[in-house]
């Protein structure tokens, strides 16, 4: 497994980088795992032997994997994770693994929502292995679940994540503001993550809920909360809210931290949530359906009933905290699945979102064609091999007629992060493998989650 103690996380803030920290934790207690660097000359391949395994869990990066093997003439299986859905750049891992697949590769997914929503996408996934483990149980505190305070009473509410659009957070705040409103100004708001727009910074959410009738002293924007002060934080609230239907989400690490705090969760019932909790902690859903959307780029997929929440939280209507399905979040469905005997997968989960993907073709590149391309890239990459990433930049430039600064400053840059999945996978998508578009088919107004 890549030495996951070399990449340096100051200033990431991302789930899938503190799980492949986690596993890495997990596999290091294995006396017999052997850490590597991938971004070093891959020529430590060679000691792979026979009927071994290498655990790619760094990222969307897995195709590299493959390919070296394919080239080394390797006998041995790979074990990969799928971190985020609708997102280009485990999409493009996946496309590009899909012709390297062996029997008994295994793909590691954090749902069954996300399972399916691959499986539908890459058929071939299903013959090799896919398995839905995510380790994190056995790491948490298992609180009894808090009481949910009456109707009438004072309730604090809480957002944990990015402060997005992609996530709802502007929802998040227009469910408050009515709360707020309808409760006579009894609920506050308690909000921790990294905002991405101005509009979502302390003074401007302050100012925001402020015009809609809610004093400062109602709400707090606490900016990023580190993971040793999860309990503080859901010690502060009674509910936490999950809109997200970022095109992104595959799990929402945050809900399953808050039920392991025995904080009750409500969330948008599309996606990974619906596993997730209860169907009485479900939110209606309308989804997107008059556009297409692009693979490089992250947004809502939908939008929450904001009224129906807004009775749920007035009216209590909501199941306190439990966790519904807890074995695929423990080591031992995570230790079973990489020795080859994962559980399977039976988890009612929802049907909705990934049936109504539809992916674009792949037009005019080959990703079987593309592997050695993409490992060249990741090499001049990370091995600081600027004059070819400049060449095939200008190269884009002059096909396109104009350049891109954002492209020109990470070839610039001082530091190479591995860490940083957004960085390298924006050369891929610009040089290698395009970004696909996808929709949503209609499904009417509202959804609602179906079950296995």
């Amino acid at each position: 497994m890549h030495d996951y103690r070399a990449p340096d996380a100051h200033g990431i803030v991302d789930g899938a980088v503190l799980m492949h920290r986690e596993v890495a934790q997990l596999l290091g207690r294995h006396g017999s795992l052997v850490p590597h660097d991938l971004t070093a000359e891959p020529g430590w391949l060679a000691r792979v032997r026979p009927g071994e395994t290498v655990y790619a869990g760094s990222g969307p990066y897995a195709f590299l994997y493959h390919h070296w093997r394919e080239r080394t003439g390797g006998d041995f299986r790979i074990v990969r994770e799928v971190h985020t859905a609708l997102w280009s750049g485990y999409w493009a891992q996946e496309e590009l693994c899909a012709p390297l697949l062996r029997p008994g590769d295994l793909a590691l997914f954090p749902t069954a929502y996300t399972r399916r929503l691959f499986l539908r996408n890459f058929p071939g996934t299903a013959a090799t292995g896919a398995a839905v483990a995510y380790p994190m149980l056995d790491r948490m505190p298992r609180c009894r679940p808090r009481p949910v305070p009456p109707a009438g009473r004072p309730l604090r509410i809480g957002y944990l994540g990015a402060l997005s659009l992609a996530k709802n957070f502007d929802q998040v705040l227009s469910v408050f503001a009515r709360c707020h409103q309808g409760s006579g100004g009894r609920a506050e708001l308690l909000c921790a993550g990294k905002p991405n727009d101005p509009r979502w910074e302390a003074g401007a959410v302050a100012a925001s809920l402020g015009r809609a009738g809610v004093p400062g002293d109602a709400v707090r924007v606490a900016g990023i909360w580190s993971q040793e002060r999860l309990g503080e934080f859901f010690d502060a609230v009674d509910v936490l809210l999950f809109p997200s239907t970022a095109s992104r989400e595959t799990l929402g690490r945050v809900v399953i931290e808050a039920l392991a705090h025995g904080v009750p969760v409500l969330a948008a019932d599309v996606g990974p949530a619906v596993e997730l909790l209860p169907a009485g902690n479900l939110v209606p859903t309308t989804l997107d359906a008059t556009g297409a959307f692009d693979m490089g780029r992250v947004g809502p997929l939908g939008r929450v009933d904001e009224d129906a929440l807004v009775r749920k939280l007035l009216d209590r209507d909501f199941a306190p905290a439990a966790v519904r399905h807890a074995e695929p979040f423990t080591d031992g469905a995570f230790w079973r699945a990489v020795a080859g005997c994962p559980d399977p997968v039976d988890l009612p989960h929802d049907h909705t979102l990934p049936d109504a993907v539809r992916v674009a073709p792949r037009t005019g590149v080959d990703p079987a064609e593309r592997a050695a391309e993409a490992t060249r890239l990741f090499r001049d990459f990370f091995e600081r091999r600027d004059a070819p990433l400049t060449t095939a930049l200008d190269a884009l430039a002059a096909d396109t007629g104009r350049g891109d600064a954002t492209l020109r400053a990470l070839v610039t840059a001082p530091d190479r992060n591995l860490a940083d999945y957004r960085a390298f996978p924006r050369l891929l998508d610009a040089l290698v493998l395009p970004p696909l578009t996808y929709t949503l088919a209609p499904t009417g107004a509202t959804t609602t989650g179906e079950t296995a």
